[in-house]
């Protein structure tokens, strides 16, 4: 049998469905091949917060923002990163991102926001309602609205070219896909990839798990075999999360039902902020790591052996160090004085920025298989399991280090005050993530994938992660805006492409 349409797709995550959508909506046929036996990829996964200017929910705010200063506060998140900024790319994304909100809220997505993200001069932090589940299932019902074709549990083995040298389709599972005016790799990063990242990372990175285990770099390695190339490889978000839940967590129980989730946003919009920010703070104390500006105050993170781990001034160190670990695992140890300072504004543990901040007691509160409290570090040490003469040894050393003015250890420069007053506390056990890689295939402006010489691969698309193209995406809620943007664009394009005449599979094939 032959599986033939206008516009292949691989890869089922925000980016490809959203690429699968604006080309069937543009007249095109359409063919998903995901490899999970599900689709929604690490769209699903997120957050979900998407970041936008000149949205219908900043105007019912009274926010007057612009394009302009939508990029000019990219650059001022970016920093040092800067000059590498793919500046066309962002300017697409700038230029798109408010009409893509609103696109999704058309499809049943419901956000609540604007909130501010600093250091954004404007409120553009858009909170999908209930959770990150709700852009699959808006996605996964107007794909089966347009017609779009989803094949689930197929790995694409290799690209497939004719004798012109163009991309014509794929090989999965030992069938042939073919796109008559194109193909668009949409398969996520390359977090779960241990070659891509010991190769570009280092070995130590690489050791770090991926918080989506399926994105191992598919489309990086089926886009290179076709002559593209990858790009800005050497940056992943490395870091420590809380071990999950035993607690049934309400926010990500909530189905997602646009009646229901139209509702939600309206009785949210006017509740108590008191009250809203309770209930999220329940979610924040979830999975989210502890600010670093703890360690800066004084604490430190120890494995379960007692012994100190990394310079805690660096979050991919204290990952790295975590996830060398038997058991990646890390516990952070600190006195009365921080929890003291971590108790109250403007002070938080953890942040979901302009809608809730969790306290220490908070973790008291919704996470008490995490928190841990003891009038000595013997106790303390009993109540996590970790070794207490070796906790107590660290401590002291860290003590001395503190007094003397320097860590002779790794070099941490914000010491804080030590660990010295009782009661003690722990937070932990955290595990270590990579939740983020963002290199990417580089890509013109349509999306199509270029050669190392800039010259397009034909009938070859990329979006979202696989082609970020060298944008930098420093702050929340650019990588679910650039998944969706990217997707819709390369659809559209792909969309109004020629179709080719010849769907022959020349030899050799582009082997995986």
């Amino acid at each position: 049998m032959i599986y033939t349409a206008d516009v292949l797709v691989i890869g089922g995550g925000g980016s490809g469905m959203s690429a699968a959508i604006s080309a069937a909506t543009s007249g095109a046929s359409v063919i998903i091949l995901e490899k999970c036996a599900e689709v929604g990829g690490s769209t699903a996964m997120s957050v979900g917060s998407f970041t936008a200017a000149n949205t219908s929910y900043q105007y019912r705010a009274g926010v007057n923002d612009s394009i302009d200063l939508f990029v000019e506060d990219m650059k001022v998140a970016n920093g040092e990163f800067e000059a590498r900024e793919n500046k066309e790319l962002r300017r697409i994304l700038a230029e798109n991102a408010g009409p893509t909100v609103e696109w999704l809220s058309s499809i049943g997505v419901q956000f609540l926001g604007p909130t501010p993200e600093p250091p954004y001069e404007k409120p553009r932090m858009h909170n999908v309602l209930p959770n990150s589940k709700a852009y699959r299932e808006a996605l996964l019902r107007e794909c089966r609205k347009r017609g779009v074709a989803i094949y689930t549990s197929m790995r694409v083995e290799k690209l497939l070219r004719n004798a012109a040298g163009e991309i014509i389709g794929a090989s999965a599972n030992g069938q042939n896909y073919f796109g008559r005016r194109g193909v668009i790799l949409a398969t996520g990063d390359y977090s779960a990839s241990t070659e891509l990242k010991a190769r570009y990372v280092g070995e130590a990175a690489a050791k770090v798990p991926p918080v989506n285990p399926n994105n191992t770099g598919d489309g990086f390695y089926l886009g290179t075999e076709a002559g593209g190339v990858m790009m800005q490889m050497d940056r992943l978000y490395e870091g420590l999360r809380f071990a999950p839940s035993t607690r049934p967590d309400p926010i990500k129980m909530l189905p997602s039902v646009p009646g229901l989730t139209k509702l939600m946003r309206v009785v949210v919009e006017r509740l108590p902020k008191s009250l809203l920010a309770y209930v999220i703070r329940g979610a924040l104390t979830s999975w989210i790591g502890p600010n670093n500006t703890m360690y800066g105050a004084g604490a430190i993170l120890v494995g379960p052996d007692g012994q100190r781990l990394a310079n805690e001034d660096s979050d991919k160190l204290m990952a790295r160090a975590v996830a060398a670990t038997d058991a990646n695992t890390g516990y952070m140890i600190f006195d009365a004085k921080v929890a003291k300072k971590f108790s109250a504004w403007p002070n938080p543990v953890s942040t979901f920025p302009g809608v809730a901040y969790a306290y220490v007691q908070d973790y008291k509160r919704f996470r008490p298989d995490v928190y841990h409290q003891a009038d000595t570090l013997e106790e303390l040490a009993a109540s996590t399991g970790i070794a207490p003469a070796a906790l107590r040894a660290s401590v002291a050393r860290w003590n001395e280090q503190v007094r003397a003015g320097v860590d002779a250890e790794f070099g941490r420069e914000r010491l804080g005050e030590g660990v010295t007053e009782g009661p003690f506390y722990a937070l932990g056990p955290m595990n270590a993530y990579v939740t983020l890689a963002d290199g990417g295939l580089a890509v013109d402006t349509q999306l199509r994938v270029t050669t190392e010489d800039g010259e397009v691969v034909p009938g070859l698309w990329a979006a979202g992660s696989t082609g970020q193209g060298g944008l930098q995406l420093l702050n929340h809620g650019l990588h679910i805006g650039w998944a969706m943007i990217s997707g819709r664009l390369a659809g559209r394009h792909v969309a109004q492409a020629q179709n080719r005449v010849d769907l022959k599979v020349a030899e050799p094939v582009l082997a995986r």
